[in-house]
């Protein structure tokens, strides 16, 4: 006998034969096992003009849901925090206000290259776009993981993405001074955001001069915080 069973990864049938004369017919445990080793499988990219299936969409969902939460981040605060990164958005904020550079530059004593990348730069160094960005997202992490541990309130991703670009900025050391930390820990998040817009001066030559870059700079980043994302 064939069984046509439509429930699997792919949005196709599959057939599977059972053979009545034998004894070691498909067990109820078997089928189970075969449905969750299929519902495992992420379903493959639909041809160019072929619209996915909406059980292929489903079962992403279903799967994401169903997954065991990950163990905190030893740099994390608080459990929900640990497994925040910064998202394409606040990636964007530092792209637009550090500025793309392929090839290497020197500044304030050091060379720099791509969005301002410093730890391996040197002079005469060309690199790509990709190449660019792969630096960036490196560079990222000691922000992000500065943000995980000072931040002592649940976040979500646009309010975290905008906290890491504010410590990718000025540094995770000078972020931990900021009233936007002392006021976001103390749950005033409306506080917070408005606290962005104080932190647009910067040293120079002694003296202390608000930069017109630093202001637009901040309200992108506030804008960010106080953006809700589409999967809350």
């Amino acid at each position: 006998m064939q069984v046509f069973d439509f429930a699997n990864a792919g949005g196709k049938g599959v057939f599977m034969k059972f053979d009545r004369s034998k004894t070691s017919l498909l067990s109820l445990a078997g089928v189970a096992a075969l449905a969750a080793g299929l519902a495992a499988i992420d379903p493959p990219p639909p041809a160019p003009g072929e619209k996915p299936t909406l059980f292929a969409g489903l079962l992403s969902i279903g799967r994401e849901r169903l997954v065991a939460p990950l163990p905190p981040a030893p740099d994390s605060r608080l459990p929900e925090n640990a497994w925040l990164a910064i998202n394409d958005r606040g990636l964007d904020v530092i792209r637009r206000s550090e500025g793309l550079r392929l090839r290497s530059y020197y500044l304030a004593g050091q060379w720099l290259v791509g969005y301002g990348h410093a730890a391996t730069a040197r002079k005469d160094m060309t690199i790509s776009v990709d190449h660019a960005d792969q630096l960036l997202i490196l560079d990222v992490r000691r922000a992000e993981a500065g943000v995980r541990r000072l931040v002592t309130v649940p976040l979500n991703e646009n309010e975290f993405s905008a906290l890491v670009s504010l410590a990718y900025n000025m540094g995770v050391g000078a972020f931990e001074k900021t009233e936007v930390l002392r006021r976001l820990n103390a749950g005033d998040r409306r506080g917070a955001a408005e606290a962005f817009r104080h932190l647009v001066a910067a040293d120079i030559k002694g003296q202390r001069v608000v930069l017109a870059a630093l202001k637009r700079r901040r309200e992108d980043e506030r804008a960010l915080f106080l953006t809700r994302p589409l999967r809350a």
